[in-house]
């Protein structure tokens, strides 16, 4: 029977009689893991700067990962760390119509199409399909409004063109009009495409959008496998500022991981 803790010993003595490292630049490697995989980041929905899609990680920990590897305790150790990189839950000031509200939200996976995401559970539940998962509202609405809800999918084996152009083709279809295409940065760094029913007519011609018009947001973005997540935001238009800023703002916390 091999004694781990002896061949553990025996392993860290030799890398270290072997390997020649400055102190102080080992201190700064070892900070810039701990940095890079294990310090908690609270996103903010005024964040300008474009996120990238796709979690990696860096070169000096996938190194620290094969040294440790070979160790038992050590080893196992580390892969536990990487299992708990994101906390079940956390609390984060959002600002909705103007005011802030503290909010608690909690870690969502998806282990199938490999992504996580933090949701407001007071307000919302994770109802997962056949395709995908959709976040909508715990408590009903009623029959009066349009239906409200964030849904994720996946595609596979198409590219990010033809799904924008099924995206338009749908849109036109439910009756509504493609009333914003651009890229955006936030809440994610994705092609945006927003739909929104058609202005109300009476005898005297168009008078404007009601409160109740649809609106549907698609995010469409391609991961590093050429796979293309496509996030679909469905609500109404006196609940832009509500429901939808809600979504934007639990679509921040949105990662894919390797």
């Amino acid at each position: 029977m091999v004694d781990n803790n002896k061949f553990d010993k025996e392993l860290k003595r030799r890398l270290t009689e072997q390997t020649e490292i400055d102190q102080e630049l080992k201190e700064r490697t070892w900070n810039q893991i701990n940095n890079e995989l294990f310090v908690t980041k609270i996103y903010k929905h005024t964040s300008k700067r474009r996120r990238r899609i796709t979690t990696g990680l860096s070169t000096a920990a996938v190194i620290a990962i094969l040294i440790f590897g070979f160790m038992t305790d050590t080893g196992q150790a580390m892969i536990q760390s990487l299992k708990d990189m994101f906390v079940e839950e956390k609390q984060e000031e959002i600002e909705i119509e103007g005011h802030k509200e503290q909010r608690d939200v909690n870690l969502q996976t998806n282990e199938e199409l490999r992504y996580i995401i933090y949701v407001d559970e007071e307000r919302y539940r994770v109802v997962e399909g056949e395709d995908g998962d959709r976040i909508e509202t715990i408590e009903p609405l009623g029959d009066k409004y349009p239906e409200v809800y964030m849904e994720i999918t996946r595609k596979e084996h198409t590219t990010t063109e033809a799904v924008i152009a099924g995206i338009k083709e749908s849109i036109v279809n439910e009756g509504m009009e493609v009333t914003r295409e651009e890229r955006a940065s936030t809440p994610i760094d994705a092609e945006l495409i927003q739909g929104m029913g058609e202005e109300y007519e009476n005898e005297f011609g168009k008078t404007g959008h009601q409160w109740d018009t649809k609106v549907h947001k698609y995010y469409v973005t391609d991961t590093e496998e050429g796979q293309v997540f496509i996030i679909k935001q469905a609500y109404f238009l006196e609940a832009a500022e509500g429901h939808g800023a809600r979504f934007d703002y639990m679509l921040e916390s949105f990662e894919v991981v390797k």
